[in-house]
């Protein structure tokens, strides 16, 4: 039974809030213009799939920036926290500007990065790495300073340079933290992503989540905002499964 219990609380919950949302629309509490009713976004979506191609394209254009937002972040916010992490002195200096950078909210920066680098992909990709970077970065940092000081003495003791020590005791240990932190990553860089092609995009989830609002066509957008969802809730499992698949075959 408790295997099954998260399963059932998801459908439980997915079904009261759909029973909530037939309620309002039906009872005219909410205008259609506000919020469609179940059967119309339905129908959007049944119209999207006709032609597959009006959805899996949008779709790949959101995933493949992305992932290069996540790539570049990861790549980058990686090593930096180690060695942030494994320094005391430079722990001190660095995480609190990490901790009090990550809380500022960077959308801000957009028009910046969009007049530097265009409207196309490039401005949200770096808007996507900026959000991704801290996450990452902070559990690096975090899980880098709280390595068992045992194995620290252990490494110091056998003389390994701190190149040796990073890669051999370090990065081992804060394996888990580190999946933990780009897990968040990627959900970040992925609604991140979606809001900036809404913003200012011409391809993507967000372009067409814009188009329907603009249009006033509200079966569709929340179509779309129905593919946001599953979008995001399809690549954070995915990932969790994956990550998780990986610490098995690494702890074995």
């Amino acid at each position: 039974m408790t295997r099954w219990r998260r399963p059932l609380t998801y459908l439980v919950v997915a079904a009261v809030v759909l029973a909530a949302w037939q309620l309002l629309t039906s009872s005219g509490l909410v205008k259609p213009l506000l919020l469609a009713p179940p059967d119309l976004v339905w129908a959007a979506l049944g119209h999207l799939w006709q032609q597959p191609a009006n959805i899996l394209g949008p779709i790949s254009v959101t995933l493949r920036e992305t992932a290069v937002a996540f790539a570049a972040a990861a790549a980058i916010a990686t090593p930096i926290g180690l060695v942030v992490g494994s320094s005391a002195l430079l722990r001190r200096a660095y995480e609190p500007v990490l901790t009090t950078v990550s809380a500022v909210p960077l959308v801000v920066l957009y028009p910046v990065l969009a007049a530097t680098l265009g409207v196309g992909s490039s401005s949200k990709v770096a808007l996507g790495a900026l959000y991704a970077f801290f996450p990452v970065a902070i559990a690096t940092t975090r899980a880098a300073a709280n390595v068992d000081n045992r194995l620290v003495i252990a490494a110091e003791a056998m003389g390994a340079t701190r190149a040796q020590y990073i890669r051999s005791v370090v990065l081992p240990a804060t394996l888990s933290p580190l999946v933990v932190g780009m897990r968040v990553a990627m959900a970040l860089a992925l609604v991140t992503i979606i809001a900036a092609e809404f913003i200012s995009g011409a391809d993507g989830v967000g372009y067409e989540l814009g188009t329907a609002s603009q249009g006033l066509d509200t079966p569709s957008l929340f179509a779309w905002v129905v593919i946001a969802c599953t979008l995001t809730i399809g690549v954070n499992v995915i990932f969790t499964l994956t990550t998780n698949a990986v610490l098995k075959g690494i702890h074995r």
